[in-house]
């Protein structure tokens, strides 16, 4: 069973792994230093599946209180176009028992053609 998890410096160095394979084909080659600058100050929730990250999402806040833009998210290859994105997405909202989350923005990606379907569809769901 899959559980979501809040991001720990620990994760860090299995995140950017990741994040490299998940892009590879489709991005710039981003250095250790541009990952770790690209999610400071956002909130990071990390998929994990029987003890191992596969996965995570990373929000920013927005001027406007409970407004958040996905910074960034991302799955292993291994587990992509399983419904990973959408669960965790999805599982913001649910867990939110503060109901600090009013909206959650995707920033469509017009270079990568498979993120740019995630999103459209995202936006039509959530």
């Amino acid at each position: 069973m899959f559980e979501v998890k809040n991001y720990v410096e620990s994760d860090f160095k299995s995140l950017f792994n990741i994040h490299r394979n998940a892009f590879r084909s489709y991005s710039k080659k981003e250095s250790l230093d541009d990952f770790k600058k690209s999610i400071e100050n956002t909130v990071g929730k990390v998929l994990v599946l029987q003890n191992e990250i596969i996965g995570a999402i990373f929000l920013e806040a927005k001027d406007i209180e409970g407004e958040f833009k996905v910074k960034k998210l991302f799955i292993t290859p291994k587990y992509q176009n399983k419904g990973l994105g959408y669960f965790i997405l999805t599982h913001l909202k649910e867990e939110d028992e503060d109901e600090a989350i009013k909206s959650i923005e995707l920033e469509i990606s017009e270079e990568n053609l498979k993120t740019k379907k995630f999103c459209e569809k995202m936006l039509k769901e959530i």
